[in-house]
């Protein structure tokens, strides 16, 4: 039954992420899971609920991927943690193109009622890449962000997430080069806040109306 029931998933999984939510039918998912439609019922009462399950095992399968590789990013210097946390994202999206189209275009739509499965995913996601990249990270080196991080880790999955898409569907363009361009832009753009802290102070003045002055020590550039 486990083993069913991975079969389907993984057809749903592709049958969503090809059609969306509108054009997939249990008739196709079955016939993509190469089983009948019954087995299908037999495990999920209808698409709302299969469409729901399969965005959990989607999110598992991205939060799982993403936190295994950022253990290996820890403790590199920042040119460096950021070249290969982009690579992270660029591997992913190789490997499981498939669970990433389906939880944007999901999240796009505005599926209702599955959409809270999918928002409940996209959290997941921005707080294990929060985990990594949160204010602990950035003080390390000399760039103060408190309450900022949460919207820069939206900045930098999102970034990252739209470029690999797009290097995944056309590749005449240079994955290495892309990435390249994604960390230098990254980084030159956490040199650029810890010059101007002010930035950081108004992303995160909705806690507080009354922001201490950052005194933020300018990170020496690693060229």
């Amino acid at each position: 039954r486990d083993e069913q029931r991975a079969r389907i998933l993984a057809g749903a999984r592709r049958v969503f992420a090809r059609e969306g939510y509108n054009g997939a039918t249990i008739e196709r998912v079955a016939r993509e899971a190469g089983t009948a439609r019954s087995s299908v019922y037999e495990l999920f009462a209808g698409k709302d609920e299969l469409f729901v399950a399969v965005v959990q095992d989607s999110a598992e399968r991205v939060v799982r991927h993403m936190r295994e590789n950022f253990q290996r990013s820890e403790g590199r210097p920042l040119r460096d943690f950021a070249r290969h946390s982009f690579a992270i994202m660029f591997d992913l999206v190789d490997r499981d193109r498939d669970s990433i189209v389906l939880l944007l275009n999901a999240e796009r739509n505005g599926v209702e009622p599955p959409v809270a499965a999918v928002a409940d995913t996209r959290r997941r996601v921005l707080e294990e890449i929060d985990r990594y990249t949160g204010t602990g990270l950035w003080a390390d080196y000399g760039i103060e962000v408190g309450s900022a991080s949460v919207v820069l880790s939206h900045m930098y999955f999102g970034m990252a997430e739209e470029v690999a898409l797009i290097q995944a569907s056309d590749d005449s363009w240079d994955r290495d080069a892309l990435i390249e361009l994604l960390t230098e832009f990254t980084v030159g753009g956490l040199f650029r806040l810890a010059l101007h802290p002010e930035a950081l102070q108004a992303a995160r003045r909705h806690q507080s109306q009354e922001v201490p002055a950052v005194d933020a020590e300018v990170p020496e550039d690693e060229g």
